[in-house]
């Protein structure tokens, strides 16, 4: 199971494939053949994605299955110089297999051939996860180098199996059509593994970017982030998010949850040192670069997600600084959400005495869910909205407040928003409803506007 004190990395082959895998032991699979369809007498590839799920290093033995007779039952028509490779795979590494083969001039035509990859591993280590078995993180492309963005658009355009071939041990196969041959110049092909991305490819020993770039998210960051520049880019693009997930907001939710996303913001740079019970010195980034804490073996330093993400941004293009508010609502709004919801599930235990589930347990509600705004695959509900994003904003409903608004009256509209909402109860989220209505009637009542 995933630890809570790892990172659940980026789902780089999820980004590929667009979310197919197979999973083996701790690694994530999927096999496609380029191209697709071939000409008779020409070379062509198995591409075989590999994904370490796991914090150890795992070694992968890939073998090639090619297929015994063509379409008029003629054999050793297909040929592979290298039917066999092993990879030593790096924690939480990610990348591909290629494994060239050919088909003879005389290969029979045919849209029904297909190719095996039988996957042995072995992890050297006893694995944690890193990744959740449906998936990562999300995949940042403007953190990447422009060659991995370039090789992740290119293998994006293939088609992906995940289909096991046989009832015993672990093979993957893909389907390919082979058409008529043709005169032509033939491609070196050569077998081999190419890494996509590495632990390192993360880190990039955040202490390191700390002392290069802390003086930019001191100067130039941290100042923007107040509410009047914040506010409107992360309200826009929470409505956005939620319309294109299927569960349209109501103006007033989308303006709670914002409320909890500026303050997980403004608590990077705090303006009193007094304590405030729902701040978190984790999320306090000023205090982070006064002490400029030494990293793990990893390069890792504990930080806010938002944050990490901005540093390696900046490090790919410094122009990242100067305009914090459009980059956390566009590329790194997936990282400032991370953020969001774990500090809200901790407050919402805080202020409801609800017990909510393991840390565990929040995390990977927290991935699932960015997952499923971030790339769909059903629309959301009322309990993705509300827990604990919604609910979250009632805690913070008066320490984030707008120029034009009126308290007890944006307090009133959320009430009737909530009412609104009833035609969606059932059994499954009744708590939900009920922890939703216990925070908003704490936060009525402190208004006068409930007894």
């Amino acid at each position: 199971m995933t630890d809570p004190g790892l990172t659940n990395y980026p789902d780089i082959l999820g980004y590929i494939t667009g979310g197919e895998r197979l999973n083996v032991n701790v690694v994530q699979l999927a096999l496609a053949v380029r191209p697709r369809v071939t000409r008779a007498g020409r070379p062509f590839e198995a591409i075989l994605l590999i994904q370490n799920a796991s914090d150890v290093d795992v070694d992968v033995t890939a073998t090639l299955q090619i297929p015994e007779l063509d379409a008029r039952k003629q054999k050793k028509r297909f040929i592979a110089k290298t039917e066999r490779l092993v990879v030593g795979l790096r924690p939480a590494e990610v990348g591909y297999v290629v494994l060239p083969l050919s088909s003879l001039p005389d290969t029979a035509v045919g849209d029904s051939y297909r190719v095996g990859m039988a996957v042995e591993t072995k992890p050297l280590g006893k694995p944690r996860r890193v990744r959740l078995p449906e998936g990562g993180g999300p995949v940042v492309l403007e953190l990447l180098a422009d060659e991995t963005q370039a090789r992740l658009n290119e293998l994006k355009r293939l088609t992906y199996s995940t289909a096991k071939r046989g009832l015993v041990g672990t093979a993957l196969e893909a389907s390919f059509s082979v058409m008529s041959g043709q005169i032509g110049q033939l491609a070196d092909l050569k077998p081999g593994w190419i890494s996509l991305w590495k632990m390192s490819d993360y880190y990039k020993d955040e202490r390191l970017l700390l002392e290069r770039y802390g003086d930019l998210l001191a100067g130039k960051v941290l100042p923007q982030l107040k509410r009047l520049k914040l506010f409107s880019p992360l309200r826009q693009a929470t409505l956005q998010r939620f319309q294109a997930a299927r569960y349209p907001l109501k103006p007033v939710e989308a303006f709670y949850i914002t409320k909890l996303l500026v303050a997980i913001l403004e608590m990077a740079a705090p303006k009193e040192d007094a304590f405030d019970y729902l701040s978190d010195d984790r999320l306090n980034v000023s205090l982070l670069l006064k002490k400029r804490p030494a990293s793990d073996d990893s390069g890792s330093v504990a930080m806010p997600s938002w944050c990490r993400a901005m540093l390696r941004a900046i490090d790919h293009n410094e122009a990242a600084a100067e305009r914090p508010a459009h980059a956390l609502a566009t590329t790194l709004y997936d990282e400032l959400l991370r953020d969001a919801m774990r500090h809200a599930f901790n407050m919402i235990k805080t202020v409801s005495g609800v017990e909510l589930g393991s840390e565990e347990d929040m995390q990977a509600y927290t991935e699932k869910l960015i997952g499923e705004i971030r790339q769909p695959s059903r629309p959301l509900t009322f309990t993705d909205a509300y827990l604990p994003l919604i609910i979250g904003g009632f805690i913070f409903f008066d320490r984030v407040v707008m120029p034009e608004e009126k308290i007890g009256e944006s307090l009133a509209e959320m009430a009737g928003a909530l009412q609104e909402r009833a035609a969606e109860r059932d059994e499954d989220n009744d708590l939900i409803f009920k922890l939703a209505e216990q925070i908003l009637d704490q936060a009525l009542q402190k208004y006068g506007y409930r007894q």
